[in-house]
């Protein structure tokens, strides 16, 4: 329906999304930016919940969008129990170091003609690739387990998709420039070819964060015992923490996947609430034990207990507060500790406060929102400011560089001006080199992300460096059904580096608002 002739209130209606026409003209525009990622881990899935079938590569910025129950959280959550799995891969490395590899390698290690020679070219070639493949076949059983938790579940089967007679799938890949690889998944996939080890000299495994490991190794290695029995118990040692050195400091920086992951779950509000009825519970199930008789224990599971761990052990009173600490280890420069900071101030500046760890009545540790002289627990505070809480203090207290934040529905529960601020802060953290993952139904956030790579071509982002976002640094998949009836797929979107993100399905709703106010109005004429 045209709106030719209509009152000004119907086109200041319109007015407030993209006209489609101009968004129409900029998406046919001449050219679009390439990918220009070095590399990127990829997430595919098949018949996971709802989804039949699709894949997500992780940029610095990945955002999910779609309609209601289309898998999103799914995927989200499956990502995550990849990167736990990968998290607690460990073990003795087999085949052990022989005498002559020790050999080798002490001499490789002092002479400094070969201290910038890849030391996986030589006799050790083989056992790298066979520690490696161990540990990625290890992370591939371990991701089964992470999914059967934090999707808390009986076993993994059930979450293959409903009526679909194929099972389900998940699986970890790699992609360069040049090439792509499956690492683990939740079959095997890595029986009969050699993986794509990195180059590992004797100078880098000095400067990586595991120094420490190589002076050990050295140690083990140099310093001959009597016995052979002990020589070989020493080689072995060796040869666990250098598999150990390898996989943490080489070859998961290598594809990208060497960060922690953290998951801020959707009903951030409700949990803190549920957390302090958790510890009050087991307060007086401590107090008196009898007077629990009958009384069923707090029932959660899965990514919800995940995160109350995570907050409970963020007010631990072990813990350093990083702001606090000269060190922020390789990866958290004092460069990455300031956009960090930043992320933080737009935050505090927006709930108009300042949120911490306190202990209230029986000593129940909470969270406590401030404002001038005056403390309340988060919980009572507005809903913005109690789902604002986690994302401020997982800033503060945990993400590195390198790490991996997954939030659901950063907007939740707040006004669109709010969510504006929420964009600028993810994309700020994005920026310090913590990659984010969020799912969204805001389209003020997709336009704000929108505006912000527009920023990033224009003068102004020299002054706005932090807020600027290149448009193949974002990356935005679309969970859709192609009919009723079929599973949903994921969708790459391609962003315009000269408009942004598309947003069909929010100009459509829009427009079909518009035109359902004008029928209202010409009604009442």
């Amino acid at each position: 329906m045209a709106l030719t002739n209509r009152p000004e209130q119907i086109e200041s209606h319109a007015s407030r999304y993209r006209s489609e026409i101009l968004y129409n003209r900029s998406r046919s525009s001449d050219s679009r930016e390439e990918m220009a990622m070095s590399s990127l881990p990829s997430f595919s899935v098949r018949n996971l919940g709802p989804i039949e079938e699709g894949m997500v590569r992780l940029h610095p910025l990945t955002i999910l969008i779609g309609k209601n129950n289309t898998g999103k959280t799914y995927m989200a959550q499956a990502i995550y129990a990849a990167y736990k799995a990968l998290e607690r891969v460990n073990g003795p490395a087999r085949p052990s170091i022989t005498k002559d590899d020790s050999e080798w390698l002490v001499s490789h290690f002092q002479d400094a003609s070969t201290l910038n020679a890849d030391l996986l070219q030589g006799p050790l070639s083989d056992k790298a690739d066979t520690w490696i493949r161990a540990r990625l076949g290890a992370a591939g059983l371990e991701l089964q387990d992470r999914l059967r938790i934090y999707f808390d579940l009986d076993d993994v089967s059930e979450l293959k998709r409903w009526g679909s007679k194929r099972s389900f799938h998940h699986f970890v890949g790699f992609s360069s420039l040049s090439s792509s690889e499956l690492l683990f998944g939740t079959s095997d996939i890595h029986k009969n070819h050699k993986i794509r080890l990195p180059k590992v000299t004797a100078e880098d495994m000095e400067k990586t964060s595991s120094r420490s490991t190589f002076h050990n190794i050295m140690s083990l290695l140099s310093d001959e015992h009597p016995t052979e029995s002990a020589n070989l118990l020493r080689r072995r040692r060796a040869s666990t923490a250098l598999a150990s050195s390898l996989w943490y400091d080489f070859f998961l920086p290598s594809i990208g996947l060497d960060g922690s992951a953290h998951y801020l779950p959707a009903g951030r509000s409700g949990l803190l609430e549920a957390w302090t009825d958790v510890v009050r519970l087991r307060l007086e199930h401590d107090r008196d034990r009898l007077a629990l008789t009958g009384r069923e224990p707090a029932a959660l599971g899965g990514i919800a207990l995940d995160f109350l761990v995570q907050l409970q052990e963020l007010n631990s009173p072990r813990r350093r507060r990083r702001y606090g600490s000269p060190f922020f280890g390789p990866r958290r420069t004092h460069q990455a500790a300031a956009v960090l900071k930043t992320s933080d101030g737009y935050l505090t500046e927006l709930i108009s406060g300042d949120v911490e760890f306190a202990r209230g009545r029986e000593k129940i540790p909470s969270l406590t929102y401030t404002k001038g002289k005056h403390s309340i627990p988060v919980q009572r505070a507005s809903s913005m400011v109690a789902e604002l809480a986690p994302l401020l203090s997982w800033i503060r207290e945990v993400l590195s560089p390198g790490d991996l934040l997954l939030i659901d529905e950063p907007e939740a529960h707040m006004h669109p001006e709010a969510v504006l601020a929420v964009a600028r802060t993810l994309v700020a953290l994005s920026r310090s080199g913590v990659r984010v993952l969020c799912t969204t139904h805001s389209a003020e956030f997709l336009h704000q992300v929108s505006n912000l790579i527009l920023l990033s071509s224009t003068l102004q982002a020299q002054d706005d460096a932090i807020l600027s976002i290149d448009a193949n640094q974002v990356g935005v998949y679309r969970f859709h059904r192609p009919d009723p009836e079929s599973g949903v797929h994921i969708t790459v979107e391609t962003i315009d580096p000269k408009w942004g993100i598309p947003e069909d399905e929010y100009v459509a709703v829009a427009r079909g608002l518009t035109e359902e106010t004008a029928d209202l109005v010409d009604s009442l004429q």
